[in-house]
């Protein structure tokens, strides 16, 4: 019997539905080497439902360091393989959108300061 590991409390993850054909990850906290696979299993566990669109906030997160970049961008391949869109939402966190701009990774990611509002079913 396997049991789920325990999440880093460094990182705070929160998911809900705001649409049935969307999904919206809140994250708040450290996104680093110790806490990037808590959010890439939560990702890859919401991708099963293949939603139409899949957000992750990270307007909250207030460390996003290289292995959260690289969990982006296999994110993004995951969601690209299922047919769902990612978006990575910012917010107005400078420290976010820096990381992103300087390692590049806003170039290959969906990126937008505001969350938008979900469309309908």
């Amino acid at each position: 019997m396997m049991l789920p590991r325990p999440r880093n409390p460094a990182l705070r993850l929160r998911t809900s539905w705001p649409a049935p054909h969307a999904v919206l990850i809140t994250a708040r906290g450290a996104l680093d080497t110790a806490t990037a696979g808590d959010l890439a299993a939560l990702v890859s566990d919401r991708l099963w439902a293949t939603p139409e669109r899949l957000t992750l906030d990270l307007s909250e997160v207030d460390f996003l360091g290289v292995a959260g970049v690289r969990m982006l961008l296999h994110a993004a391949l995951q969601a690209e393989q299922s047919g769902t869109d990612l978006l990575v939402v910012t917010g107005p966190n400078p420290m976010v959108r820096r990381a992103l701009r300087v390692t590049e990774a806003d170039r290959r990611l969906t990126v937008a300061a505001l969350r938008p509002e979900p469309a309908p079913a």
